[in-house]
């Protein structure tokens, strides 16, 4: 029998017709097994994070397909009692060999605005992105991650506070550059329905500096 090829959305929505003994965000990619309103506190002070705790409003479950092999990521989307958001992405490396089980960052949000045809068409493509300040200074250089110059195209289940999880489709470009002898990411995504773009400054942490309070799950 040929064996049935899924696109990763079409393995979500296989998944959520599946068996509900288990909350949804319970039963995707979640390998700190969170839900939406439980809480995490970070302490990495080397990364700018002092003992600060945060709440989970929403999880997001990437998954990309390159060639035969499908690769899964979970944003955890936190807020803070003053308001201030950042998000601990989880990256499982089990299909890449020679690699650690799986790679944590911490991204800080540095930009959320309209769709833009100039960064889309003519900056994105060129592998190069400069980051300004107001004045126009140069801040920072990042470089396209392996040299490559297309964005990935990622299917994302979204898992709020809302009773159903909702289906978005992005396009994203990962850049990296040397800081102080450590590496630092930044991330620029675009939802393929709306335009909008996002994006993150981004530094790898451990599980070390997290800690988790997690509700009880009802029944």
């Amino acid at each position: 029998m040929e064996e049935r090829k899924l696109t990763p959305w079409q393995a979500f929505k296989d998944l959520l017709s599946g068996p509900k003994q288990q909350p949804v965000a319970l039963r995707v990619y979640n390998p700190f097994g969170l839900k939406p309103a439980d809480f995490v506190t970070v302490d990495d002070v080397l990364n700018g994070i002092s003992k600060t705790t945060y709440q989970v409003t929403e999880i997001d479950v990437y998954r990309r397909t390159i060639e035969n092999r499908t690769f899964e990521s979970v944003d955890y989307v936190l807020q803070d009692s003053n308001e201030q958001w950042l998000t601990v992405r989880i990256s499982d490396n089990s299909s890449v060999p020679g690699a650690p089980e799986r790679t944590i960052l911490l991204l800080f949000p540095d930009y959320e605005g309209e769709y833009d045809e100039d960064l889309h068409k003519n900056v994105l493509p060129t592998g190069v992105l400069d980051i300004k300040n107001d004045d126009g200074e140069l801040i920072a250089r990042y470089e396209r991650l392996h040299g490559l110059r297309d964005p990935y195209q990622a299917d994302v289940l979204v898992i709020g506070t809302e009773q159903e999880p909702r289906h978005e489709s992005y396009q994203y470009w990962d850049f990296g550059r040397k800081q102080n002898d450590r590496e630092e990411f930044y991330f620029v995504e675009m939802n393929n329905e709306t335009g909008m773009f996002h994006t993150w400054r981004a530094v790898e942490t451990t599980e070390n500096e997290l800690s988790f309070l997690r509700r009880a799950t009802s029944s």
